[in-house]
């Protein structure tokens, strides 16, 4: 199943005009034809790229017998293609509640489409980025719309919601598949990592996501040229996405990745990146400021020198207000300060001596908590870029201040012994409010940098970042789960509850939409229930890199 090759920066191939044809629904009548229903938003398009859309749909058609059929109305439409990329903007054109129940796309996935002669999936073509989700689950395929030909394009299963319905690898949904932490196609997901990565520093979210959706389903077995077209069925691999890996089978790399890792620009994004309080919006802010290298930060933020000691970014006078960030060059300044100890990795057994510590430390102001270590430790790696301690206490309750209070006067005595050195980030606490269109925040968030009391035998302590969440006792094992990660895990886990259960999950609790009405698991496999899916241990949810 080769794929037509294009250069690798084309990104428009001009069209052949000819005369319009008089009617929008011509062809409409041949018989074994199934029509699909497409609408332009002109906004924002040239009049020549407007008549070029319409002569593509005008003579669109799939080996399935689908042709396209241009529509007066959004209503109507089942794809609707604009170059408008902000919720504000495609409002004046399409309703809200209307876009949510359409397929919305860029130009180019119609060029696409007619140049490969089916209908290509929706997701690496969607307009905005609110819609990605919606745009993947309207896109039509040649198997919904036409009755013949089903041998050449099978309809792809639809993922039941029904318990049991068999975890298989080419789910739709990440927490319906099994992720073991090392998969059989390491190396080609290592690299299409770094497409991921570089759309990410770049600003493109849709597409660096469409990478990471990709790059979280498993094939079972290590790919070879025979396996080309299975692998082309699976979901979430794009046209786009399947060169690079025809590319990685035939070559053993993709072209684009030298590409991108030669380049002084991505080099130094990255780079920035490294710091703690640098995203990648700020990163590219600083490059388009001059600067490349972690020497120009420290010139451009002041550092001089390692100031641990000093402790002024960790003042914890504020502790009492319900949200404690502080200023965003004072967390970069901190970020750059301690980097070199900061992104080193974090040993297992290191995590469980923090882990001792700290319910050491809290055991002496309240006895009876319990905690569960969570994150990339809990999924099986062996080391960490962070620690994650999901903490709780029977007697813990809502409505007056308990978990607060607990989680700030643990803080408070790890700093006055040293131990915490920096406090970046302390969450808000709400309680439930039926009026609220989403639920009660049940947990209580500390982002904080630690580090061990020297051992006296020589051993060198570093800074390690130490996030702390305090779980009211009924949320307790919701909170395990969300915060056990991986991220595309828990994306999917989220998305399952909305479109399969009418359900809001996140790690701070489970609601019904519709009423929020909430539920309350005692057990991590009974979230699972809740949510109607099999149970996956936590070494199996590494739908990620």
């Amino acid at each position: 199943m080769p794929l037509p090759k294009r250069p690798a920066n084309e990104i428009y191939s001009p069209i052949l005009k000819r005369k319009r044809s008089s009617s929008p629904n011509s062809g409409s009548d041949a018989p074994g034809k199934s029509l699909l229903k497409v609408f332009i938003i002109d906004a924002k398009l040239d009049a020549e790229v407007v008549e070029d859309l319409r002569h593509l749909i005008d003579n669109f058609g799939t080996a399935a017998g689908t042709q396209l059929q241009l529509c007066p109305s959004a209503e109507d439409a089942q794809i609707v293609i604009t170059d408008i990329h902000m919720q504000k903007r495609i409002e004046r054109h399409v309703n809200w509640d209307t876009a949510k129940q359409k397929a919305i796309v860029t130009p180019q996935w119609l060029r696409d489409s007619f140049e490969s002669k089916q209908l290509l999936p929706c997701g690496e073509y969607a307009a905005l980025r609110e819609l990605y989700e919606e745009t993947i689950q309207n896109c039509p395929e040649d198997s919904q719309i036409s009755a013949s030909n089903d041998q050449d394009f099978p309809p792809k299963a639809i993922p039941s919601s029904r318990k049991g319905a068999g975890i298989c690898y080419n789910h739709h949904y990440s927490c319906m598949r099994y992720s073991p932490l090392i998969c059989p196609n390491q190396k080609l997901v290592e690299k299409l990592a770094i497409l991921r990565r570089h759309r990410e520093v770049e600003g493109l979210d849709i597409q660096a996501l469409g990478y990471e959706r990709a790059i979280s389903v498993p094939f079972p077995r290590v790919i070879t040229t025979n396996d080309f077209h299975e692998v082309s069925e699976l979901p979430h691999i794009g046209r786009k996405i399947l060169s690079k890996i025809q590319d990685f089978i035939q070559h053993g790399d993709i072209p684009e990745c030298r590409t991108i890792l030669n380049e002084t620009r991505y080099q130094s994004l990255v780079l920035f990146n490294t710091v703690y309080g640098i995203g990648p919006s700020t990163a590219r802010a600083l490059y388009s400021s001059g600067l490349r290298t972690i020497k120009d930060l420290e010139r451009h933020y002041g550092v001089t020198s390692r100031t641990n000691d000093s402790n002024d970014n960790a003042s914890l006078e504020h502790l009492d207000r319900s949200t404690k960030t502080g200023l965003p060059d004072l967390s970069i300044k901190v970020g750059l300060e301690l980097r070199e100890e900061l992104i080193m990795r974090i040993p297992r057994s290191e995590v469980e001596e923090i882990r001792d510590v700290v319910m050491n430390e809290l055991a002496h102001i309240r006895s009876g908590c319990v905690s569960t270590i969570t994150g990339g430790y809990r999924r099986g790696k062996i080391e960490s870029n962070d620690i994650d301690i999901v903490i709780s206490h029977k007697d813990l309750k809502p409505g007056d201040d308990q978990v607060k209070g607990l989680c700030a006067e643990l803080i408070r005595c790890l700093y006055d012994k040293r131990l915490l050195t920096h406090v970046m980030y302390l969450s808000s606490f709400r309680e439930h409010n039926t009026l609220r269109t989403t639920h009660w925040d049940s947990l209580q968030k500390a982002l904080t940098v630690f580090i061990l009391p020297d051992s006296g035998k020589g051993q060198k302590r570093i800074h390690r970042r130490l996030d702390l969440i305090f779980a009211l006792p009924e949320v307790y094992h919701t909170a395990i789960v969300g915060w056990t990660g991986s991220t595309m895990f828990e994306r999917d886990l989220r998305l399952w509850a909305k479109e399969k259960k009418g359900m809001k999950f996140d790690s701070s609790g489970i609601s019904r939409r519709h009423d929020s009405k909430l539920y309350f698991p005692k057990s991590e496999e009974e979230v699972f229930e809740l949510l109607d899916l099999e149970f996956i241990e936590p070494a199996l949810r590494n739908a990620d890199l």
